[in-house]
C-alpha cells in the first residue's frame, strides 16, 4: 500500500489479483493486473514512480501503473504481450522486493538460473535495459528501502539454508555487499529509513535498527509475535503495526501502542499529511482510517 503526493491510495489486493486505487473523494478503481503464461500474478511492493505512476512485483512479472490504469509489464514467458522482442533474455525471475533506488532507478531483487540477483532499471527505459549485480548468497529479501548513504538496504531472509541466519544486507551500486547477522530466531521484513541515519526494521516480537556503520538495537514490542509494516511519519517518529495495533517509536526508542477498533490484523500503513494512517487489515479485508490519540 502506498499513498502518492495527490493524495491517491495504492492497494495491493492478491486475492483479486489486481491493484485498486482509491481516489481522494473515495471512489475505488479495480486494476486487474495482466496475465500471461506464468504464474498468477499476486502483486506487492507497491513503489511510486518519480514520473507518476506505480511499479509493482507480482509472481513471475514486474510491471508499471499509469494514472490513466495502463499496464506495462515484463515477465518471464516469453509470450506475454507485454514483453516484446527479446523478452525471456529479460525476465525479471519472481522478484522478491522493489524499491526506488539511486538516481530515481528502481531496484529489484530477483532469482535467475539459480542466483539471487539484483537489478536496476530506469523508469524512462523500462526493462530492457537493465544492470545486474549478482551476489553471492541465496535468500530472499523481504524488504528493501534506499538508506542514507546512497545504498539499498534489505531484510534477508533465510529459505534454504537452515545454517544460515537472517540478516540485514547493504549492497551498493558498484556491487559491494555486505550482511549483518541477526539474532537466532529473528525474522526480519519490512524496513525503512529513519531520520536518524539509521535503517529501521520489523522483527519477530521487535522493532529494531542499524546504523550505517552496522551498530545493531532491537525494542521488544509488547504482547506481538510478528510486528509487519513500518513507516516514516510526518512527526519524523517511526510507525508500525502488530496485531490489531498501531505502534509509533521514536529514534530513542520510546515506544507507544494503540488498539484500533474492529481491526484482526493489521498489515500495510501509510501516513498521511494531517497526522493520521491509511491501514490495511490483511484478515478483514478493509482499509482502515487511523488517528492517532493527541
Amino acid at each position: 500500500m502506498t499513498l502518492t503526493d495527490d493524495g491517491t491510495l495504492w492497494v495491493a489486493e492478491s486475492a483479486l489479483a489486481a491493484i485498486a486505487q482509491i481516489a481522494p473523494s473515495g471512489k475505488v478503481t479495480q486494476h486487474p493486473l495482466p496475465r500471461g503464461a506464468g504464474y498468477p500474478p499476486i502483486p506487492s511492493d507497491l513503489q511510486e514512480s518519480p514520473d507518476g505512476g506505480i511499479w509493482y512485483t507480482a509472481g513471475d512479472q514486474i510491471g508499471r501503473l499509469d494514472p490513466s490504469g495502463t499496464f506495462t509489464w515484463w515477465s518471464d514467458d516469453a509470450y506475454a504481450p507485454g514483453n516484446g522482442p527479446g523478452a525471456r533474455s529479460h525476465g525479471p525471475g519472481f522478484p522478491d522486493a522493489l524499491t526506488l533506488g539511486p538516481d530515481d532507478t528502481i531496484w529489484f531483487e530477483h532469482s535467475e538460473r539459480g542466483s539471487k540477483v539484483f537489478s536496476r532499471a530506469d523508469p524512462k527505459l523500462g526493462l530492457k535495459r537493465i544492470t545486474r549485480l549478482r551476489t553471492q548468497f541465496s535468500v530472499s529479501a523481504g524488504g528493501m528501502t534506499l538508506g542514507p548513504d546512497g545504498a539499498l538496504w534489505f531484510t534477508q531472509q533465510e529459505e534454504y539454508d537452515a545454517k544460515q541466519r537472517e540478516g540485514i544486507g547493504r549492497l551498493t551500486p558498484e556491487g559491494d555487499y555486505k550482511k549483518w547477522p541477526l539474532p537466532k530466531d529473528s525474522a526480519p521484513n519490512t524496513i525503512v529509513a529513519g531520520p536518524d541515519k539509521a535503517l529501521w526494521f520489523t522483527d519477530r516480537r521487535s522493532i529494531g535498527r542499524i546504523d550505517t556503520d552496522g551498530h545493531l538495537s532491537h525494542f521488544p514490542v509488547p504482547a506481538s509475535t510478528y510486528p509487519r509494516d513500518i513507516t516514516l511519519g510526518f512527526d519524523r517518529a517511526l510507525w508500525f503495526t502488530t496485531d490489531h495495533r498501531v505502534g509509533r517509536i521514536t529514534t530513542t526508542g520510546r515506544m507507544n501502542l494503540w488498539p484500533v477498533r474492529g481491526a484482526k490484523e493489521l498489515a500495510g500503513i501509510a501516513p498521511v499529511r494531517d497526522g493520521s494512517f491509511w491501514l490495511a487489515d490483511r484478515q478483514a479485508d478493509t482499509i482502515r482510517h487511523f488517528t492517532p490519540p493527541r
